[in-house]
């Protein structure tokens, strides 16, 4: 059977790529596509319309559909249980990961009242029939043909504080499942499927090597000799060839690549770390997506962000953020990412939209290089290419030679000058 990805015309911004481009874990959408395909043992063929869909039966979405492989296969699997003549349309049951993914897209919910629902995706089983070219007739014309069925899921939900004042946003739910779907139109939506990227990857890797799996949880048990989950999740690691890893380093439930390199003291959790990257001293990485041939500089802190390939990071702390590729973060730049009031508006097809959300950074589009002193507003999009600076009067360019020795001194329009001086001009202004 074939499934058919027909063209959506969606851009990610600021990086104005093609979505299949995009940034989803440590692939480009398109190569979780194909791969999710390959699983479930289907034939993948995109093409410009929906009516370019000719075999059936045949499984069709627009190509900025995000499944994973489980979500794929177990609605393949109910679509032939129902029966091959029964059209369906894949949906999943309210949870905390649909609802995580919920802002900004553009998906159907049914019944969604209190805590149930149905959240439904663009991703059709069509046993038979003709199917429109135009794309936004498309959904008209299957609602009739095709039903709602929902796949099975399970996960896991972890409630996590936030320092935030409103307290209907004071515990985020923090969930993990590998059954996951949804429509990626926006860089938010690589932020959040990465906050979640650990639980897909890990048991995507547990189920095409289920005796490795079972080997390494039992043997960690074993080793440790205690079902202390945190123990436990410390052997819970896959680990590249050819890493150079400090033995003071700490690694927990985490994925990581070919040809890493991690120093002394640094520290990986919940993480998904590419091929040739390299964590220096004491550099942490939390919950967060590090794409191959990165740098992490001393003392760096990534939490819960998804980082493009081939950026150098060396600000003290960003989390919550999009980096793009080839970025360079100078240490002391900000991506500010908190509205303690409110929730933090994003930019979306030409207006400021609310995301429901206390905690977002920004997007820093490829190419970018953000200096020392530059702070930025959350839920921003930085262009690519944009290089920003501080301003000339912010830095001390010139030292004077007659400076008095012990005297107070404050930076002034690029200099020095003595600290009284200064209070003396701000006496005679009052």
């Amino acid at each position: 059977m074939k499934l058919y990805l027909y063209r959506s015309d969606v851009r990610i911004q600021p990086f104005d790529d093609e979505v299949a481009d995009a940034q989803v874990m440590l692939e480009t959408l398109a190569e979780t596509q194909e791969r999710a395909c390959r699983k479930a043992g289907l034939q993948l063929q995109r093409v410009d319309s929906p009516d370019q869909a000719i075999e059936r039966p045949c499984l069709l979405a627009p190509d900025d559909l995000y499944f994973s492989e489980k979500a794929l296969a177990d609605f393949l699997k109910a679509c032939r249980k129902q029966g091959s003549a029964t059209g369906a349309r894949m949906a999943l049951a309210r949870c905390a990961s649909v609802e995580q993914m919920l802002p900004l897209q553009e998906i159907e919910l049914v019944d969604w009242q209190g805590d149930s629902g149905q959240a439904l995706y663009d991703l059709w089983y069509v046993p038979d029939g003709d199917l429109p070219e135009d794309k936004e007739q498309l959904r008209v014309t299957l609602a009739t043909r095709c039903r709602p069925l929902t796949v099975a899921m399970r996960e896991i939900v972890f409630p996590v504080r936030m320092p935030v004042i409103d307290e209907q946003q004071n515990t985020f739910l923090f969930p993990i499942t590998s059954t996951i779907c949804c429509r990626i139109g926006h860089w938010t939506h690589l932020l959040w499927l990465s906050q979640m990227a650990f639980g897909v990857a890990w048991m995507e890797h547990a189920r095409s090597h289920s005796v490795w799996a079972a080997l390494k949880l039992l043997g960690s048990v074993a080793k440790e000799r205690s079902i202390n989950r945190w123990k436990v999740l410390g052997q819970m690691n896959v680990i590249g060839k050819d890493c150079d890893i400090h033995p003071t380093a700490y690694l927990e439930a985490s994925i990581i690549g070919d040809g890493v390199r991690i120093g002394a003291g640094a520290c990986v959790r919940n993480s998904l770390v590419g091929d040739s990257v390299t964590l220096a001293d004491h550099a942490v990485v939390l919950n967060a997506v590090v794409g191959r041939d990165c740098l992490l500089t001393e003392n760096m802190f990534l939490v819960s962000s998804l980082c493009y390939p081939g950026s150098i990071l060396g600000n003290i702390k960003t989390q919550m953020a999009v980096i793009g590729r080839e970025v360079y973060l100078h240490g002391w730049c900000s991506l500010l990412d908190a509205k303690f009031v409110g929730d933090i508006k994003v930019l979306h097809k030409g207006k400021r939209v609310g995301t429901g959300r206390s905690f977002i950074a920004s997007c820093v589009g490829h190419r970018a290089v953000l200096s020392a002193k530059i702070l930025i507003h959350p839920g921003r999009e930085i262009p690519n290419d944009m290089v920003l600076v501080s301003r000339p009067e912010d830095v001390i360019a010139e030292i004077p030679e007659d400076l008095a020795p012990m005297t107070p001194m404050v930076r002034h329009q690029g200099t020095l000058v003595p600290l009284e001086t200064l209070r003396k001009q701000s006496r005679k202004r009052s």
